[in-house]
């Protein structure tokens, strides 16, 4: 396949395939998948203080990188989400927090509002589908290949997707641009336009080390060097992730007992997603801060979904009872106390989880619970900036 019309109009089939495939994935497969890509990440990017990590909005079902985001920050990394300025220009990044200003985008995808522009460093791109040499099927404007081409340094380009996503080839044009890596639930992979090549932790981080050294990334490495000493950090370590014997012998929660458990997130959870519709009355709609809470608001009615879901799986009937949370949120006045309230329950929720997932052996119900912990804490952190901007 030669002409460029006929590739261009079987890349629009393909993406329409691709992405109907994505969607179609069960809540629970793919926030497992979600959360080995996170941990990937985690694992094998040698982020630093300083260095300003692009990412993108989930959309249409795709790799979640704000697990992963958090963690960067945790240890002094910018994020930033893209802007589309104009519609033939590269992509303009600006500054995220939970809790920034956002306005919706191209696609109705949530981009910050007149924060920092800044210039990343890594790049975490979505990928609707992938080819065997890291090529990278987008929605086809272009948006990231412009960019990338366009930046006076080149960034550290890591594409994420899923392994069902991929293609033998997109028969890549002069204008596309290979991902340096390529990170799906199966692990991590060297791109740069060669045979995709299945590397370890240490040998993808030492691969990613040298490439941002040659490409003299990142940027403020000399902010970095004074936070740290110039070395580079440490992978972060999720608790989830150790094996659940290591700190001693767990006993495992029986299925009866794992039942009983999601039923009691269920009703929390159902609570949340009440208390929240009440509370967006609070704020005029499509505000930052509107559009803030109702994207917590979905997290909550999305979990509800997926415990309904793990209940039934194991062969249970789920609840359809409300936590006693609702009448004591709503006797809450005030819009930061109201937040804190909120909060607190999410950290019940989040503790809750914790304290279990060592004694859950089911692996997909280990998966699922672990990202909805990972989801409580990125709304905590959300809603603490949110109260920070409001008067009691």
């Amino acid at each position: 396949m030669k002409d460029w019309r006929e590739i261009n109009a079987w890349r629009k089939e393909r993406r329409a395939e691709l992405v109907a495939r994505r969607v179609a994935l069960a809540a629970g497969e793919r926030q497992g998948w979600n959360e080995r890509v996170s941990a990937s990440l985690e694992a094998f990017l040698p982020v630093t203080p300083g260095t300003v990590v692009g990412f993108c909005w989930p959309f249409k079902s795709e790799v979640d990188a704000r697990f992963a985001v958090r963690r960067w920050r945790e240890h002094g990394a910018v994020a930033a989400l893209p802007e589309v300025v104009d519609k033939a220009a590269p992509l303009q990044f600006r500054e995220w927090w939970p809790g920034a200003p956002m306005k919706p985008g191209v696609y109705d995808i949530p981009a910050p509002d007149g924060t920092r522009v800044v210039t990343p460093d890594i790049a975490i791109v979505p990928m609707n589908g992938f080819d065997g040499a890291g090529y990278r099927l987008g929605y086809g404007g272009g948006y990231f290949d412009r960019t990338l081409a366009a930046l006076e340094r080149r960034v550290l380009a890591v594409g994420v997707s899923f392994e069902i996503l991929w293609l033998p080839t997109i028969f890549p044009q002069v204008h596309d641009i290979p991902m340096d890596f390529v990170v799906t639930e199966a692990g991590v992979q060297r791109g740069g336009g060669r045979a995709l090549a299945r590397l370890d932790a240490a040998e993808a981080m030492a691969e990613a080390k040298a490439l941002l050294a040659r490409r003299d990334l990142p940027r403020h490495r000399a902010v970095a060097q004074a936070t740290d000493g110039g070395g580079y950090a440490s992978p972060a370590c999720s608790a989830h992730e150790i094996a659940p014997d290591y700190f001693g012998t767990v006993p495992p929660l029986s299925v009866s007992e794992l039942i009983e458990l999601l039923n009691i997130l269920l009703e929390a959870e159902r609570a949340g997603a009440k208390v929240l519709a009440a509370f967006l009355e609070d704020y005029p709609r499509d505000t930052p801060a509107w559009r803030q809470l109702a994207a917590v608001q979905r997290d909550e009615a999305n979990n509800c979904a997926i415990l309904i879901e793990l209940v039934r799986k194991l062969g249970g009937t789920p609840s359809a009872a409300t936590g006693d949370f609702v009448g004591k949120a709503l006797a809450v006045q005030g819009k930061a106390a109201r937040l804190a309230f909120l909060n607190r329950g999410q950290g019940w929720v989040e503790r809750k989880i914790g304290e279990a997932l060592p004694q859950v052996r089911e692996d997909f119900a280990r998966a699922a619970l672990s990202a909805m912990r990972e989801s409580h804490l990125l709304n905590i952190e959300a809603c603490d900036a949110l109260a920070e901007t409001l008067e009691a």
